[in-house]
């Protein structure tokens, strides 16, 4: 062949090669977009079993009120279920004020709004690290007898908005088509000794 029929030929190679460079870094940026999804899906999981594994504690630690109430719920800082109560930190309070003040701490750690009094901490100082997005607990127990625990079923809820792989055209399927809003739970059970 002769100079004359190769002109523009290492043109074609270099425009060839950047196509298919640039097809492999939208996947990658695909993958990237998937990948930041799926560790803010774990994070909430993760958050969600502290806090439900946190109240579990408190539950076992208060038998006076949680073997004999059947339900509770906790949306942001409004609690059902359970006598009303300022603060129990350095004070007395019956079973019913403490089972509130620890269900308002969790709807308040789940709206990441929750107030610090720790030592060291300003009174007052809010720590808005922990947070479920429209987050909400249910508490359900069954009754102890002589011979049986009760047994206390929690569940929190929150949403999560899932991200979209490409935008919407109106023929996609799949919750990650589109970025979607999910509702999503974690459930726990505790044993709690009459």
């Amino acid at each position: 062949m002769s100079m004359k029929n190769q002109r523009g030929f290492s043109m074609l190679e270099v425009l060839i090669s950047m196509l298919v460079i640039m097809i492999g870094v939208l996947g990658i940026a695909g993958m990237q977009m998937l990948a930041v999804n799926n560790t803010e899906n774990a994070r909430y999981e993760g958050q969600a079993a502290i806090l439900a594994s946190s109240l579990a504690a408190e539950m076992q630690a208060n038998p006076g009120y949680w073997t004999t109430v059947a339900t509770a719920g906790v949306t942001g800082t409004t609690v059902t279920g359970g006598a009303t109560v300022a603060t129990c930190n350095g004070a007395t309070c019956s079973p019913a004020e403490l089972a509130y003040y620890d269900l308002y701490n969790l709807g308040a750690a789940m709206s990441g709004a929750a107030t610090l009094a720790a030592s060291g901490v300003a009174a007052g100082a809010t720590y808005n690290g922990t947070a479920l997005p429209n987050g909400a607990a249910a508490i359900s127990c069954t009754a102890a007898t002589v011979t049986t625990p009760t047994i206390c079923t929690i569940k929190l809820t929150w949403n999560e908005t899932n991200t979209a792989i490409s935008n919407k055209t109106g023929t996609e399927s799949g919750v990650l088509a589109t970025g979607t809003v999910q509702q999503h739970d974690y459930q726990t059970l505790v044993s709690i000794q009459p």
